[in-house]
């Protein structure tokens, strides 16, 4: 149990869970373009990616978990969304380090 607090695991499963299993699900559902592209892509992970940044800073936790959100998302854009979504690897890690910046 110590070694789950210690690593931080509420950030590993919302990076899994939104970066992997969450593509995974739209993929094998067909889901249409025009809602992986703007409801999953442009709204809910944005807005995942500046409340995990903001989380990280409030709870004082190291700054590199800010990366984990956006490698599980380049794992699951190689696995299952279309590849102009690698461009959104660069705007989540962006935006949760803001996030992170602008949190007190």
């Amino acid at each position: 149990m110590k070694f789950f607090v210690q690593i931080k695991w509420r950030y590993w499963v919302a990076g899994i869970v939104l970066g992997v299993l969450l593509p995974f699900v739209l993929h094998i559902t067909s889901a249409s373009h025009v809602f992986i592209d703007l409801w999953f892509l442009m709204i809910i992970n944005t807005l995942a990616a500046i409340i995990l940044g903001s989380l990280i800073k409030a709870n004082r936790a190291n700054w590199a978990l800010l990366w984990l959100f956006p490698i599980f998302f380049l794992l699951g854009v190689y696995l299952f969304l279309p590849k102009y979504a690698y461009y959104f690897v660069i705007v989540y890690l962006t935006t949760s380090y803001i996030a992170y910046g602008l949190t007190s």
